[in-house]
Order: C-alpha cells, then sequence, then structure tokens
C-alpha cells in the first residue's frame, strides 16, 4: 500500500510540473562514466498518434466493416495490457518471434474493438496486419524527439573532443536499455538516419526475457556496457527514461543512478506500461523523485557540463 501510495503521489508530481532546477539535481554527475537511455518516449515518438495509423492501415486495407478511431483507442489499450502480461517481452518470454505477438495483439485490438468485435475474414486481417507492421518498421512509423537528437548530438561532438572537463579521457559510453521489441535495435534505430551509430550497446526485453523494472534488464545492460569499459562501476552508470517504475525505480533498485524524464507536457508522448509496480531502493521517497527529475534532456547536457 505504501509504495502504491508513493507511486501515486509521484505521477501527481509530475502532473504539477514541479521539477528541479539543474543545480539541485542530487546525482553525482563528476561519476557518470556511462549513459543508458530508454527508447520509446525518451529518445523516440511515434510520428502520429499510434491508433490514428492502425485506423489509417484499415481504411486502406479496406475491411468491410470499418472501426473508428474511437474503437480502436479502446480496443489498444486492452489488448496491449492483455498481451504484455499474458506474453511479456513482446514474446521474448514465450519464445515466439516480434511479428507473431504483433500478430495476435492487433487480431485482439479487432476484438475488444466494439462489443462482439470486429468481423473479417483472414485474408483481409492478413491485409490490415501486414499494413500496420509495414508503418512502424519504416521511416513514417517514428521520429527522433528534438532534444534527445540535440544531446545526442552535443555528447558526440564533446566525446570526439575528449576533454578531460567533461567525462573520462573517452568521453560518455551511450547505450539503450529498452522494453521494447527487437526491431527498435536492429530496424527502428538505423533507419532514423543511422541513430545506432551513436550507441555501444544494444539492450531489449525481447531479447533478454526480462523487462525493466526488473533487475535481470539492467544487469544485462551493465554486463554490456563493462565490455567498453571493463572498470566500469554501477554507480557510474546513469540510466533515464520516462517512465516512473520501469526506468528510475527499476534503475535506482538496481544500482545505477537515474532520472526520471517528465514528458508529461509532450502530447506527442504516449504512457506505455503504466501498470508496472515501481520496485523499493534505499532512499526512496517523494522527495528523491523530485530532485531527480528533468523536462528536458538538454538538461543532461548542462548536468554532465558541470
Amino acid at each position: 500500500m505504501k509504495n502504491q501510495c508513493l507511486q501515486a503521489c509521484c505521477i501527481l508530481l509530475l502532473l504539477c510540473d514541479i521539477s528541479p532546477l539543474v543545480s539541485s539535481l542530487s546525482l553525482s554527475a563528476n561519476k557518470i562514466r556511462a549513459l543508458s537511455l530508454d527508447v520509446t518516449g525518451t529518445l523516440l515518438v511515434t510520428k502520429e498518434p499510434v491508433i490514428k495509423s492502425y485506423h489509417n492501415a484499415a481504411v486502406w486495407a479496406r475491411l468491410p466493416d470499418c472501426p473508428s478511431q474511437d474503437e480502436l483507442k479502446n480496443g489498444f489499450k486492452v489488448a496491449f495490457r492483455e498481451r504484455c502480461i499474458e506474453s511479456p517481452c513482446f514474446g521474448g518470454v514465450e519464445g515466439i518471434s516480434g511479428r507473431e505477438w504483433w500478430r495476435a495483439t492487433v487480431a485482439r485490438v479487432l476484438h475488444h474493438a466494439r462489443p462482439g468485435g470486429v468481423s473479417c475474414t483472414e485474408q483481409e486481417f492478413d491485409r490490415y496486419f501486414r499494413r500496420v507492421y509495414q508503418h512502424f518498421g519504416s521511416p513514417a512509423g517514428y521520429a527522433v524527439l528534438e532534444d534527445a537528437q540535440d544531446m545526442l548530438t552535443t555528447l558526440r561532438k564533446k566525446s570526439e573532443t575528449a576533454t578531460s572537463s567533461f567525462a573520462s579521457e573517452d568521453g560518455i559510453l551511450l547505450g539503450i536499455t529498452s522494453n521494447t521489441p527487437t526491431r527498435h535495435m536492429e530496424s527502428v534505430l538505423p533507419m532514423l538516419d543511422c541513430l545506432h551509430e551513436q550507441f555501444s550497446w544494444f539492450v531489449c526485453s525481447q531479447d533478454v526475457g526480462h523487462e525493466k523494472p526488473s533487475p535481470e534488464i539492467f544487469d544485462a545492460s551493465y554486463r554490456r556496457a563493462r565490455f567498453w569499459m571493463p572498470d566500469l562501476r554501477k554507480e557510474e552508470v546513469l540510466h533515464i527514461g520516462d517512465s516512473y517504475a520501469c526506468d528510475y525505480c527499476g534503475a535506482r533498485q538496481y544500482g545505477f543512478q537515474a532520472l526520471l524524464l517528465d514528458r508529461s507536457e509532450n502530447p506527442a508522448v504516449t504512457a506505455y506500461q503504466d501498470w508496472m509496480e515501481a520496485p523499493e531502493y534505499e532512499g526512496k521517497s517523494l522527495e528523491d523523485v523530485q530532485e531527480n527529475t528533468i523536462t528536458s534532456l538538454k538538461d543532461v547536457v548542462a548536468l554532465l557540463s558541470d
């Protein structure tokens, strides 16, 4: 009950927009040698609302009983949660492909869209699903958030100059720790102007079979980061993401430093997996979360430059 109350208070904190100034953050910035980043909602956002894309695909596929956007919105909300719980990690636990996972999920969306479901033949559904799946595997599906692009560009330039006042002589090591399908690592990031080139390690829940806030996924991320920096310590890794439970509390419990990225003012960012329970960590409190919440990734550059 205490954990649930704190989680509710943290959500209210974000809604009230009382994030601290960069100078008041309680991190040990001088220790940071590696930066672990979430993907969806932190680095990337869908170019248009997911439901609009699902509806456009239904119109294109000429589903005879075409659902409305409102119906698809209701169906997606129920279907996505059901599928994440019964087959976690986009099929990584069950041992099925990401495409199989999404095919079953999209079918569930139509099932829950209205009482009795959306009626279509298997051939009609195949045409519809392929259009949906193609969209989110194309450049039309995602965009890099502006502050994320600015941060990555600045960090790359600073790493190239390798000034001793910024970090180690090798610059900041960048990696991905994300509750996403493998396709994000292997296709989505590369197609967005070769965004993958800016990262040294990639960990996603489908590959690992565990999802944030579980310590196993953070451990996988830490081990892959240490390939590049063998002497890297946990407290020298800063993880940043937009989920209080998955990113902030999960990283803190594992031993990383962490920042919670408040995207509540960005209408393009949707919170997914908001049913996750936030784990405990030493020093957990409302004040701790408030002191380590930022509203833009540009704040990270200022933090690491101090």
